[in-house]
């Protein structure tokens, strides 16, 4: 643990931030809109209500997140039930920060959450803000301007609390120095290692062994059980059909939807920012506006607003509720090209130029693909939910899934034959090969009840045959016999030789004398720290572990991860010095020092939070 927390201490920071919500809210999916029970309390925390459609929310986030950094992974596989606790304690820890900052009266200004929203990744278009991905991206969450912004206020809050705690800790003197006494250590040892290959070689064995090891193991060798198994799957993808969507369909959604829409016309803007000006500079600055100067240059020259400034002030573009009041209003009125007079807000005096305005368009062709996609995908949805209905009615007490498929209208398939371990596909999902080797289904012979593999998939199975436990011939097993036995008999004797050599060297011999007397490998390690790289890694490792010696050096013997035995004679420990280090290492140690401070104190104060709370679930 030393080593690692060694090697990991440069450019260590403090690991604890509150993810924004704008990437926490876009990584999820459609399944995300709810209706009804939405709304609901899933829990309540100090009087303040989680709802169900926020741990649906986190939940799928949960999952996406899970999923894009285990490339393959069977999202059937992540079970919202086992997630819930978790995301649910995320939630409640959250709420109970936020809470606190309430109290601790902190808040966030308009400009600030402004300048989030433009220099956010997720609603930029090479390298700049894009209005339409911005507000596609609320419309596909479901979340309105104002209570985007909300939610942001409401996070920024929280990391300003966390702040608050974490940027106050501190490392003594004291602390430092007992840490460096540690993980400076430097030690004296040496060792020789006695390796297995040239035993596992040295091993003969006979037929009477393989034999007798054979029939003492029998248990080691038979088959798993195995079962076959008939079922039925349904899924979205297997109710699609193109006549199930006709042109005039996805022509009414269209004209609907239009009826719905605000096309918002859209301005690109530029500014020069004056944080703190004088009357004299924002008047010079006028002048040269007026003057015909180029605006852009003016920008790069004047303008507070280093970020803009260097893309001749471009702000991107607007719909007329990203920047505060004064600044939309004094845009709204420009014409193109046109700059304004000087205009203030929280954030200082702002020239405001109109680059360019855009009109949000809504076309049949464009939109055509999407809503033929929704329109298949709730046609399929009401499809699904009656065949699933139906599936669970005719499969319940079924003597034979044959009839059922064919009143369901879905494909009988049968299985190759798998263990309780799993197989390929569908048979591959833990749930589905629990359910196969159930009681239900092996001994009852009834049909499983109907699975839920996540995504609107799924499954009901019954059994087909079953492959019953089998003894082994010798002739089908004599190779991973001898393998394990070998492996056995070479053990055995590793074992005996490495006490023999342990028992020389407590006695007296050196590592030297023994290892050289058996012609085997022997090193030496001096002054030796935890990142020294002049001896082997594993044996280092386990060295540092050895308790400090004291009249008497410390000797051990130990199994390397390839199975080689060591044995290994600890002399001398020198406790690390903190003079000794750079200003540069004493800067990192400081840092990691802190950053384990900051996170005792934080996780102590979520406590607090937690003892006082009341909270029901």
């Amino acid at each position: 643990m030393l080593d690692s927390f060694r090697t990991n201490m440069k450019g260590m920071a403090i690991g604890i931030t509150v993810v924004i919500g704008a990437i926490f809210a876009f990584s999820g999916t459609g399944t995300l809109f709810l209706s009804g029970s939405g709304a609901d309390a899933a829990l309540i925390v100090n009087d303040s209500t989680i709802t169900e459609l926020q741990v649906v929310r986190a939940i799928s986030s949960q999952k996406q997140r899970i999923l894009n950094e285990n490339e393959g992974l069977d999202a059937s596989l992540l079970d919202d039930d086992l997630l819930r606790p978790n995301v649910v304690d995320q939630l409640i820890g959250r709420e109970l920060l936020a809470q606190a900052s309430q109290r601790q009266r902190m808040g966030v200004s308009e400009q600030t959450i402004n300048d989030y929203i433009l220099a956010s990744e997720a609603f930029q278009s090479d390298g700049r803000f894009d209005q339409n991905r911005y507000r596609f991206a609320l419309q596909q969450q479901g979340y309105t301007s104002a209570s985007f912004k909300a939610m942001l206020s409401n996070d920024m809050r929280v990391q300003q609390l966390i702040n608050g705690i974490t940027d106050t800790v501190f490392a003594t003197d004291l602390e430092l120095s007992a840490l460096a006494s540690v993980t400076e250590q430097k030690r004296d040892f040496y060792y020789l290692r006695l390796p297995v290959a040239p035993i596992q070689e040295s091993v003969v064995l006979s037929d009477e062994q393989i034999s007798d090891y054979y029939q003492a193991n029998l248990a080691s060798y038979q088959t798993d059980a195995q079962v076959v198994v008939d079922y039925i799957e349904l899924s979205p993808a297997q109710l699609v059909d193109p006549t199930l969507v006709t042109s005039g369909q996805i022509a009414t959604r269209f004209e609907e939807e239009l009826l719905t829409l605000d096309l918002a016309e859209s301005r690109q803007v530029a500014h020069i920012l004056l944080e703190d000006a004088s009357d004299e500079l924002v008047a010079e600055i006028q002048g040269k506006i007026i003057a015909g100067e180029t605006f852009g240059e003016l920008a790069r020259e004047y303008s507070d607003d280093f970020a803009s400034a260097e893309s001749e002030g471009d702000l991107g573009y607007t719909a007329g509720d990203t920047f505060p009041e004064a600044f939309e209003s004094a845009l709204a009125i420009l014409n193109l090209g046109e700059v304004s007079p000087p205009v203030t807000t929280d954030a200082g005096i702002h020239f405001i130029k109109l680059l360019d305005i855009q009109q949000d368009t809504y076309l049949l062709t464009d939109e055509s693909p999407r809503i033929e996609r929704e329109l298949m995908r709730e046609a399929t949805t009401d499809q699904l939910i009656a065949k699933l209905e139906l599936l669970k009615e005719l499969s319940f007490n079924a003597e034979s899934l044959t009839e059922v498929a064919e009143d369901v209208g879905l494909e009988l398939n049968t299985s190759d034959a798998f263990s309780r371990f799993g197989g390929q596909g569908v048979t591959g999902i833990a749930k589905v090969s629990a359910a196969a080797f159930s009681d239900e289904v092996i001994k009852d012979k009834y049909a499983s009840e109907v699975l839920d593999l996540g995504n609107d998939r799924y499954v009901v199975l019954k059994l087909n045959q079953y492959i019953d436990v089998r003894q082994k011939e010798m002739s089908e097993v004599r190779e991973s016999v001898v393998v394990s036995l070998t492996a056995s008999e070479s053990a055995k004797r590793l074992a005996d030789l490495g006490s023999e050599l342990l028992a020389e060297i407590v006695a007296g011999s050196s590592v030297e004398s023994v290892a050289k007397a058996r012609k085997l490998e022997w090193q030496v390690g001096k002054s030796v720290n935890r990142r020294g790289i002049d001896v082997n890694a594993e044996v280092r490792s386990i060295v540092f572990n050895f308790p400090l010696p004291g009249a008497e050096s410390v000797i051990d013997g130990f199994y390397l991860s390839n199975g080689d035995y060591v044995v290994a004679e600890l002399t001398k420990v020198v406790s690390g010095d903190l003079s000794s280090l750079s200003q540069a290492e004493i800067g990192s140690l400081a840092a990691a020092t802190r950053s384990m401070n900051a996170s005792r104190d934080m996780l102590a104060y979520q406590d607090t939070l937690r003892e006082k709370a009341e909270i029901v679930q």
